[in-house]
């Protein structure tokens, strides 16, 4: 008997062990899957809440990244702006400079070129420019930033680089007047290289030409011959370029100017000595 109940009792506890164990195995088995469960609600309302955290951040930060990218964007709107001043500037100052380096170049070379037109037998009064010209359809003069202060008197002789140009014809203390040869109230004695004809020349009405106002003799140059100016009178300096004949009437002759008196801007007034 006693051992009987023992063995129902050893019966009962292992039984108990049992369902202990399988209680404890449940648990745990519960426990594990809470935890995972646990874990993927975490990672779910993490998800969620970046998902939901995100635009509202841009949202919220946008007024600030709009304000700090303007106020940069007026910075370098107004650092340009000084620089383009500057650069402005600069360019002013750039263009004052070149305008001056050709105007002295264009002089250098004039100056250059009247130094060899003029011979031992003219003497240079005054190197001057030209300041304005005749605004006449008829008159054909300009005014020149020289005059009696300088030396200058009237019927002095006026050439340039190419040839003869003129003669004064009124002076003031610091200008002078010059009549062109081109003017059809001007007369300059010519020659040809041959020194086998002699003539006066004037100035067309619309000064494009000269043309013959006397003829000495029955002579009458060729189409293509140079004139030159005679030194006949005590005014122009002898062989001075004058004009090149393109024209031969039967009484008369035309030629064409060496000088560009479109382009007149540097001229030297002489004497002969």
């Amino acid at each position: 008997m006693f051992y009987q109940n023992k063995i129902k009792s050893l019966t009962r506890t292992k039984n108990f062990s049992n369902f202990l164990i399988s209680v404890l195995f449940i648990l745990t088995f519960l426990l594990i899957f809470f935890n995972k469960a646990d874990y993927i609600i975490a990672q779910k309302i993490k998800s969620m809440t970046i998902d939901i955290a995100t635009p509202v951040t841009k949202i919220i930060s946008f007024p600030i990244e709009f304000t700090s990218k303007t106020a940069r964007a007026i910075t370098e709107i107004r650092f340009l702006q000084k620089e383009n001043l500057k650069l402005k500037e600069e360019v002013i100052r750039l263009k004052k400079w070149q305008t001056l380096a050709i105007k002295n170049h264009r002089e250098n070379r004039a100056y250059r070129k009247l130094l060899n037109s003029t011979t031992n037998e003219t003497k240079v009064i005054k190197t001057a420019s030209v300041i304005s010209h005749s605004p006449g359809i008829y008159s054909k003069s300009v005014l020149i930033n020289a005059g009696l202060n300088q030396g200058i008197l009237e019927d002095f002789a006026v050439i340039n680089e190419r040839g003869l140009v003129g003669k004064v014809i009124s002076s003031s203390k610091q200008n002078s007047r010059i009549i062109l040869i081109n003017d059809q109230n001007s007369s300059v004695p010519v020659t040809t290289m041959s020194n086998n004809f002699y003539a006066i020349i004037k100035g067309t009405t619309d000064g494009k030409y000269l043309t013959s106002s006397f003829i000495k003799g029955k002579k009458t140059p060729k189409v293509g011959d140079l004139l030159f100016t005679s030194g006949s009178t005590k005014t122009f300096p002898q062989d001075l370029f004058v004009g090149k004949v393109i024209d031969v009437s039967e009484d008369n002759f035309l030629a064409l100017p060496y000088v560009d008196f479109d382009n007149l801007e540097f001229v030297q007034v002489v004497k002969i000595d």
